[in-house]
């Protein structure tokens, strides 16, 4: 079993967000600290899908975590932890690490919802990789005279957020086709003032169908079938659904417990199983409001890390109170969405904010160290002022753009 020196022991199980800034309010000087992922990088996640259009080439929005740890002073291990106990945990290599508080932050993994053929023939947003496979078929179908029939299978956030980055590179091309396939009836249901309307609107005279309200019973090679029996053909195939818990939530519960169960914690986010262990981000049982969205995921893991070290001193711990912030959704370069709890506005230049926050956030994760990493550092904020601020907040689209901000209720 390892254990180092004679400070308190935490390990944090997953470098995500909500992981990698609870990593950041504990202090090396006071606490030994192990962070374990099993993937070398985090990516960011907030604007994969704009890997799609080419916007982003992908490598930009990965930050090396073991480049992370070594600037906070902490230990990071590439592996995957397969148990957790309320002292030690158990990695895929064999060895066992001992910790006096654990946070797990393991997010999730893809939910293909148990339809047939989907996790072998649609492919996932949810990483670089994946979304740059994506990117790399489309760019091929230019080449040729073939139509290519895209399928984006949710109209969540994410789905709206990839079906806008495809329109925004390729609405004008003839070899596409396009269309969205949820069980709901409504484009972005859980947003405020019907934007369903909005972005119907917005593709009325593009190439884009919608086909609401049957979901997906199976997904094959050429195609797929929705729930009531008709057979849609589909060339690519682009799963924008929600996230499954990991192995790990249920590796130790019992066997009734169903296995489709998320980390169940207090207000706390202290596990209902081990007082010594905590879990947030999306590995944990939260409120609907706290469900993928970054910056809940960014506010828990500050706040879990307070709590980590209360527990550490024998304090009460805090309960968390959740902030109501806005969602940004974007639809490639025809509008972006700022949803607010009872109402949404709408307007074009919103994109520059959430480009803004992708900078600002890079930067406050991995500060430039050194002549070459500023260097890389000021690469990305050109790149950002050529593709977004600069097209945005020319005078001439200002005033087209600001007479298209719209609220909705």
């Amino acid at each position: 079993m390892l254990g180092f020196g004679s400070k308190p022991r935490i390990c944090i199980v997953g470098a995500g967000f909500a992981g990698l800034n609870a990593a950041q309010q504990l202090k090396s000087s006071k606490y030994d600290v192990t962070v374990i992922d099993r993937e070398p990088s985090i990516e960011w996640l907030p604007n994969l899908h704009e890997i799609i259009s080419g916007r982003k080439d992908g490598e930009e929005l990965k930050l090396s975590r073991r480049r992370i740890m070594a600037r906070l002073g902490h230990r990071f291990r590439q592996n995957t932890v397969v148990d957790v106990s309320g002292t030690s945990l158990l990695l895929d290599s064999g060895d066992m690490i001992a910790f006096d508080a654990c946070v797990i932050a393991t997010g999730g993994l893809d939910d293909f919802s148990g339809v047939p053929g989907a996790s072998q023939f649609a492919h996932s947003t949810k990483h670089v990789a994946d979304c740059q496979h994506i990117a790399k078929v489309m760019r091929r179908a230019t080449l040729g005279h073939r139509t290519l029939k895209v399928s984006v299978v949710g109209a969540g956030a994410e789905g709206v957020e990839v079906l806008g980055e495809a329109l925004r590179a390729y609405r004008h091309r003839p070899q596409f086709e396009f269309q969205m396939i949820d069980a709901n009836k409504h484009i972005l249901p859980q947003c405020a003032g019907n934007l369903d309307n909005v972005v119907r609107r917005h593709v009325d005279k593009l190439s884009v169908d919608f086909r609401m309200g049957n979901g997906v019973a199976s997904v094959e090679k050429e195609g797929l079938y929705l729930q009531n029996g008709k057979a849609i053909e589909s060339d690519l195939t682009i799963w924008a659904g929600g996230v499954l818990p990991t192995p790990l939530l249920n590796a130790s519960s019992n066997a009734s417990e169903p296995l489709r169960q998320w980390g169940r914690v207090s207000a706390t986010f202290q596990s209902h199983r081990f007082e010594s262990v905590f879990i947030v981000g999306d590995a944990a049982e939260m409120p609907p409001i706290m469900a993928n969205e970054a910056f809940h995921a960014i506010d828990m893991g500050r706040f879990v890390a307070m709590n980590v070290e209360r527990l550490l001193s024998g304090k009460r711990l805090k309960r968390f109170d959740p902030t109501t912030k806005p969602q940004v959704v974007s639809f490639g370069d025809l509008d972006t969405f700022m949803v607010f709890n009872g109402f949404s506005v709408s307007s074009s230049m919103l994109g520059a904010a959430k480009e803004m926050v992708y900078t600002l956030g890079l930067l406050q994760l991995s500060p430039p160290t050194n002549a070459k990493d500023f260097v890389n550092t000021l690469d990305v904020f050109q790149r950002s002022m050529r593709r977004v601020y600069l097209p945005t907040l020319n005078p001439v689209s200002m005033v087209g753009k600001l007479t298209r901000a719209r609220l909705f209720t």
